[in-house]
């Protein structure tokens, strides 16, 4: 599924920080982390806040799942004390139990969202498999991160693409059917493909280099989340 984080919170408190990996330590110790991300989703939530005064259509705000709504870094922990990485086994092991804990800013963003009337929806898109959705939900549940009303979208098969998922809650068909067709006026995530579908090296380093600084989405639709451990960066985008 993914490469995961893979030695967070291993050490004793009192352990000098330099044991971690900068990118680790990062996540794990800093104030700027968290800050970071509660600054994303409140100014998520004055961009959403806005549109919904103007949208006459039903619209929705879609997030990713990991490390974008939930946090895993419980499960890099056990997988660094057995001096092992990810595996799918052990990942779905870890989703059954349903231990993820909340990203800084995401229960009071959405808990916001909901506030916003009958127009307003709440769509989890996440390449989790689908054997693992009510498990899932169960964990956003607990959390108050999951609301009656809410959707979620896993992935159902290697073919099954982020993208073919947005375009689904947009026309409102197939597993969209039920909530009709919506407009997206924000999407959350912590990797590029949460927001478009970027593959290729070649792509990639156009769209970094150009593309980028002329895209107007950035601030306006597209909020991304701090995450420097893994990603579709670390396969350039392959």
């Amino acid at each position: 599924m993914m490469s995961i984080l893979l030695c967070l919170f291993f050490v004793n408190p009192n352990t000098v920080c330099s044991q971690l990996p900068n990118d680790l330590k990062w996540v794990t110790q800093s104030i700027e982390y968290p800050a970071l991300c509660t600054q994303v989703y409140r100014n998520g939530w004055q961009v959403v806040k806005a549109a919904a005064q103007t949208e006459t259509r039903n619209w929705v705000v879609v997030l990713d799942i990991d490390e974008t709504v939930l946090n895993n870094s419980g499960y890099a922990l056990e997988r660094a004390k057995l001096d092992s990485g990810y595996s799918e086994s052990s990942w779905a092991k870890w989703v059954f139990r349903k231990e993820a804990v909340p990203i800084p800013g995401a229960q009071a963003f959405l808990d916001s969202v909901r506030t916003l009337g009958p127009r307003a929806h709440v769509a989890f898109i996440s390449d989790r498999r689908f054997e693992v959705q009510q498990a899932t939900i169960e964990n956003l549940q607990k959390h108050g991160l999951f609301k009656d009303g809410d959707i979620i979208l896993t992935k159902t098969s290697r073919e099954d693409q982020k993208e073919d998922r947005r375009r689904c809650l947009e026309a409102g068909t197939g597993r969209c059917e039920k909530s009709g067709p919506l407009v997206i006026v924000a999407l959350f995530g912590d990797n590029i493909r949460d927001f478009i579908p970027m593959w290729g090296k070649e792509n990639a380093e156009i769209y970094r280099m150009v593309t980028l600084t002329v895209d107007p989405r950035w601030g306006r639709q597209f909020f991304m989340l701090p995450n420097p451990a893994y990603g579709a960066w670390e396969r350039d985008y392959q």
